[in-house]
């Protein structure tokens, strides 16, 4: 908004004949001193932290649906089961070949110990010269003989537990379970379905915090830094203002935009910000003290040229300034030796030039 609303651009009066009035009246303003926070606008998107695609690791039969669109979840927490009934009869099966294998271990290693205990014997004798030389040879034979079987039934009895572990295994596998905390945002099964492996069946969102991704200009990316805050808005809650932190910025530009991505993490108090959300977002880049502010209607601005006027006594000082961010009524001036407390012109801009005689007409 324009301190002058006229496309004037205030002229010295030139003595050509004409009656001019020596000095203009203005009324007055001061000039005041705010701490603001700089910061940098991007508009973008809210997004679940971490999204997963919920799938049968088995093929079969839904049996029972645990959870809903929109129910919360934990991690862990049983979505659905399949039918049980042919995984456990495998595990019940495996279970039985490991006991005999195990049984089985334990008879081989009981033979392997007798026939080491038979070999060492021998071995006293035979140095004694109390027993035959075939006789030792038949005694250490049946040392390595039940040596390979214990072996052998080691080996079967690994085999046996990984078969039994594999079993529990696709047991286990028949409640589909959710990997992470968060909300079901969608279900793609029902009970009786048949599902094939690897089937989708669920879609769970985390959204006890949330990603704000967004761009920004081309012209913020010296002042980006990550861990600054971020103010978010969105239009589902306008009175609202949730807060979150820079959290990525992407090394490159957008060619075609010229805009720079960023991410934010943005925590979600009783859940009610939704992915998906069109949102906006404020990077608060540092706070300044002692900024100079001016009403509106003390800046005049022509052809994109911003001036105010300092009252020097009973004439005023023209002085080229910045304009910089709005707070209300107040627009922040830059650029120029201005200070808390100086007074300015707030009326007849139009009309005042550097040097202008003036008469106050009140202060504002």
């Amino acid at each position: 908004m324009q301190g002058c609303s006229k496309n004037e651009s205030p002229q010295k009066p030139e003595n050509n004949g004409a009656k001019t009035p020596s000095v203009l009246p203005v009324a007055t303003a001061l000039v005041e001193a705010r701490t603001i926070e700089r910061s940098v606008e991007a508009t973008g998107t809210l997004a679940a932290r971490d999204e997963v695609i919920v799938s049968s690791e088995l093929a079969g039969t839904v049996l029972k649906i645990n959870a809903d669109l929109g129910d919360s979840v934990k991690a862990g927490d049983a979505l659905a089961i399949l039918d049980q009934r042919e995984a456990q009869l495998n595990l019940d099966q495996a279970a039985a070949a490991h006991q005999s294998a195990a049984r089985s271990l334990d008879r081989e290693r009981a033979r392997r110990e007798e026939a080491v205990a038979s070999f060492k014997r021998y071995d006293e004798l035979f140095r004694k010269g109390m027993v035959s030389a075939s006789q030792f040879d038949s005694a250490t034979a049946g040392r390595d003989i039940a040596e390979a079987q214990l072996h052998e039934a080691e080996a079967r009895e690994q085999e046996a537990s990984a078969r039994l572990g594999l079993a529990k295994k696709r047991l286990s596998d028949t409640v589909v379970r959710s990997p992470i905390s968060g909300e079901v945002s969608s279900r793609f099964v029902s009970t009786g379905e048949a599902v094939k492996e690897k089937s989708q069946m669920f879609t769970v969102v985390s959204t006890g915090a949330l990603k704000f991704r967004g761009t920004v200009a081309e012209s913020a990316v010296p002042v980006l830094r990550p861990g600054q805050p971020v103010l978010i808005t969105v239009e589902a809650f306008k009175d609202r203002t949730f807060k979150g932190t820079l959290k990525r910025i992407s090394p490159a530009l957008d060619a075609q935009t010229r805009t720079l991505e960023i991410e934010a993490e943005v925590p979600n108090p009783g859940l009610v910000l939704k992915p998906g959300f069109f949102a906006k977002g404020v990077i608060l880049i540092k706070k300044e003290e002692g900024v100079p502010f001016v009403p509106e209607e003390a800046l005049y601005s022509f052809v994109g040229i911003n001036k105010v006027f300092v009252i020097n006594g009973d004439t005023v000082k023209e002085l080229a300034v910045t304009r910089g961010m709005k707070d209300g009524r107040m627009i922040e001036v830059a650029g120029a030796p201005i200070k808390d407390g100086d007074t300015v012109a707030a009326s007849n801009l139009q009309n005042l030039y550097d040097g202008a005689g003036i008469t106050v007409q009140g202060k504002k």
